[in-house]
């Protein structure tokens, strides 16, 4: 199953996995794209 998320989890609380900062659009790219993680864009 999924292994990123703590086994107890509270109600309405937000686990996030890290964003490794690698790969990135530049400010005013990632403004047109929504996105500075390219990783991320066009999922």
């Amino acid at each position: 199953m999924n292994n990123y998320l703590p086994a107890n989890l509270r109600l309405a609380r937000a686990y996030i996995v890290n964003q490794p900062y690698v790969n990135l659009f530049s400010p005013s790219e990632g403004l047109r794209k929504g996105t500075i993680f390219s990783d991320l864009y066009g999922l």
